[in-house]
């Protein structure tokens, strides 16, 4: 299988709002029928701006606050001021989406299953197959990510020394009412940029677009070259179900993975059947030592990977290449809803050492020129032996 000739036809524009979504999908299922691999498309209500309404929302609540701080109507400030964190957090920490209801359309995780008598696990490999363009690459977005806490408190300030505007004479001076513009126009811009995050994709042309390669398609591909090897008996799953899963809407908050995980788990790991653990692929194919990500998480809570999983999978791979298994700190992807479950999970990837490494990703620089073939192969190679580890 030349895992290159994939992924040319898998590497194109396919965010969740538009129709080349859908057009990768049938690719991928036409793909497994052509090699005899029998796979469940597994159909759900995707909310393909639901980033992009969240900006909107947010951007406009920050609006609201700003004019009632320079209305000096601190109290009512206070009631758009507390709205942000709980949109932000309901749609992204909590998945409930509080505005994202709004614009829904078709959507489908493609599942392939191979099974095996009296099971003592089930490895579960995950990849997503939607893509994302924005302004800000993963590094640059978590800067503006560490400005929310303190534009809140800074929106905090602003609602206390408005009260003491009100209340202390001397205050009222125009001279003081600068530091209410200054401060309120920097709460206003934190939000911005937090739009241009979320729904600044709307404005960008489309020569601008991520093909996304390497997020995710080389982790797809990787995937599907390791079900046409279990089909074809070059791996032995042994005494493991093995679960290929290529899900939808990751880039707009893990849709298609939260959906999975709800109707086969629940709200938690099911008591029946035989263990799940999770190895979710990010940024694989591209060049550099094979990583994993310590926490995952994107606000709130962090979930650490699992120790067990890390072990096999450094040795696994050093018996491969030679080298230990390097580490990230921390990542938000897929596998958060498993580890919400009480899945064990961990994601791996390939630096991208020497090269951009997390820089360039959602953008025109996360095209076919990024992906090194070799490393599309030794993760093949490392999964199957994986598998055969047990």
């Amino acid at each position: 299988m030349d895992m290159m000739k994939i992924l040319e036809q898998i590497a194109i524009p396919r965010p969740c709002h538009r129709e080349s979504l859908g057009q990768v999908a049938v690719f991928v299922k036409e793909l497994l029928s052509s090699w005899g691999t029998p796979f469940l498309a597994q159909e759900f209500a995707l909310r393909p701006h639901a980033i992009l309404l969240l900006g909107i929302g947010v951007l406009l609540l920050a609006t609201i606050f700003f004019i009632l701080i320079l209305k000096k109507k601190p109290l009512w400030a206070l009631i758009p001021l507390l709205l942000i964190p709980v949109i932000i957090f309901s749609e992204t920490e909590f998945s409930k989406p509080v505005l994202s209801w709004l614009i829904q359309k078709p959507a489908e995780n493609i599942v392939v299953e191979f099974k095996t008598d009296a099971p003592e696990r089930e490895l579960i490999f995950a990849a997503h197959y939607d893509s994302k363009t924005d302004f800000w690459d993963h590094q640059e977005r978590s800067r503006i990510a560490g400005l929310f806490t303190p534009s809140l408190f800074l929106g905090l300030a602003l609602i206390i020394w408005t009260l003491l505007m009100k209340k202390v004479n001397i205050l009222s001076a125009k001279k003081f009412q600068v530091v209410t513009i200054v401060g309120g126009v920097f709460f206003l811009m934190a939000y911005g940029l937090a739009f241009s995050w979320w729904g600044g994709y709307i404005f960008m042309n489309q020569k601008s677009d991520s093909l996304g390669a390497v997020d995710d398609g080389g982790a797809v591909v990787v995937l599907l070259a390791l079900a046409k090897d279990i089909q074809e008996g070059r791996i032995s799953i042994g005494s493991s179900d093995v679960t290929i899963l290529l899900t939808a809407g990751e880039e707009v908050g893990f849709q298609g993975a939260g959906h999975y995980v709800k109707e086969r788990f629940g709200s938690g790991q099911s008591a029946s059947g035989p263990s799940p653990y999770l190895v979710n692929l990010e940024l694989v194919g591209q060049n550099g030592n094979m990583v994993y990500w310590e926490k995952i998480g994107i606000f709130l809570r962090f979930y650490e990977a699992d120790a067990g999983l890390i072990d096999r999978l450094s040795v696994t791979w050093k018996g491969i290449s030679g080298k230990d298994m390097a580490s990230y700190p921390k990542l938000s992807d897929d596998s958060k809803m498993f580890a919400e479950a009480g899945i064990p999970v961990v994601t791996v990837g390939h630096s991208g050492l020497p090269g951009l490494g997390w820089g360039g990703l959602h953008s025109v620089n996360d095209n076919l020129q990024r992906v090194n073939p070799e490393n599309l192969e030794l993760m093949r190679k490392t999964l199957g032996n994986f598998i055969e580890s047990y």
